[in-house]
């Protein structure tokens, strides 16, 4: 097939649990031996997407950033004539073309519930109407989707692969330090300064043979500054923006993943299951349902239940090692090769 595949975002120019999903699936593809061009867009330089993509400047872009993809998107598939496009953003349909698009999650980048706005729900069903299909990464994305008025019978879900061959165990040479990660996005809504304060209210001699690690791409850079501030005095790292975070997996006993806001998968906790972490977690669907509930997994906002949570697998040994073997195992499931042969299955089904 000749597949477009469109992202507003892309690694390494930007990195996060959607950005990795779409890099993998575009490897995949081409891996299978389709004719494949990607059009990107990038946030600090050319230099950060690949070189043969059609790259889109969108440094300082707000409002203007989907038009431009969306124009960019055109252009691309009338020089190159795909027979499908796969699109990481609602927000863009190529005319003539069946596309496809990847919706990853729906809180919009905040922490709250109670849904989408009037207009939010009026343009989803308004786009979905040209969209061949729209493929949802969990149930809980799918259920989301059909509540905004998505037609039920377009909306499939695939759920994310996992880059197993890379995220996989390292021994760790023991010491007497029990060490904690969180390796998420730096932003409010996936709740750093929560394992902060869960680790802030140990008490010293609690605190004494533990370290805290916090991983990830800085979004929000002011709260990064006071992230630093709420660690003054206690035992933990900050390692921002690094171009790969298996190390951090891999030196850790136990994963924190604290987030706020509805997920649509959880890459965070998936990741470290299958380094072979145990998972600490607020309660989430999205999470539940990609983890086969093999978390342990606190009411959401409970910074004392997650606190004692960590206490509790620092102290138990036997049960890290239980939750480590049956994490690992479950996350086997999501081998990337398995989820693009059903992409591709879904793309031949609607290819023109």
């Amino acid at each position: 097939m000749k597949l477009l595949f469109v992202a507003r975002r892309f690694p390494p120019d930007v990195r996060s649990g959607t950005e990795t999903v779409f890099e993998n699936l575009v490897a995949e593809a081409r891996r299978a031996g389709h004719d494949v061009h990607l059009v990107c867009g990038f946030r600090h330089d050319r230099s950060g997407v690949p070189a043969d993509a059609t790259a889109v400047d969108l440094r300082g872009r707000t409002t203007s950033a989907w038009g431009r993809m969306a124009h960019a998107a055109i252009m691309a598939a009338r020089r190159f004539g795909p027979e499908v496009v796969l699109s990481n953003s609602i927000e863009v349909v190529v005319p003539g073309v069946p596309t496809v698009t990847i919706v990853h999650d729906l809180n919009f980048g905040g922490t709250g519930t109670g849904g989408a706005s009037t207009a939010r729900r009026t343009f989803y069903r308004a786009q979905s109407l040209a969209l061949a299909r729209v493929v949802a990464v969990s149930e809980v994305t799918r259920a989301a989707l059909v509540a905004l008025g998505v037609p039920a019978a377009k909306v499939v879900t695939i759920h994310n692969g996992v880059a197993l061959d890379h995220f996989r165990p390292a021994p760790r040479t023991p010491d007497n330090q029990l060490r904690f990660v969180h390796v998420s996005r730096i932003m409010p809504g996936k709740g750093q300064h929560c394992a902060l304060d869960a680790l802030g209210r140990m008490r010293p001699d609690q605190r004494k043979h533990v370290r805290l690690d916090i991983v990830g791409t800085v979004v929000d850079k002011l709260y990064a500054d006071q992230l630093r501030l709420q660690a003054w005095n206690l035992p933990v790292g900050f390692h921002f923006d690094v171009p790969d975070v298996l190390p951090w997996y891999q030196s850790a006993d136990v994963a924190l993943f604290p987030t706020r806001m509805p997920e649509g998968f959880g890459y965070g906790a998936i990741e470290a299951m299958a380094v072979g972490l145990p998972v600490v977690n607020f309660d989430d669907d999205a999470v539940r349902e990609a983890s086969g509930g093999h978390t342990v997994t606190v009411p959401r906002e409970d910074v004392v239940g997650l606190r004692d949570a960590m206490l509790r697998l620092a102290a138990d040994p036997a049960e890290r090692a239980r939750r480590s073997a049956e994490g690992r195992e479950w996350v086997g499931r999501y081998r990337w090769d398995t989820t693009w042969r059903t992409y591709e299955r879904l793309l031949e089904s609607v290819r023109r």
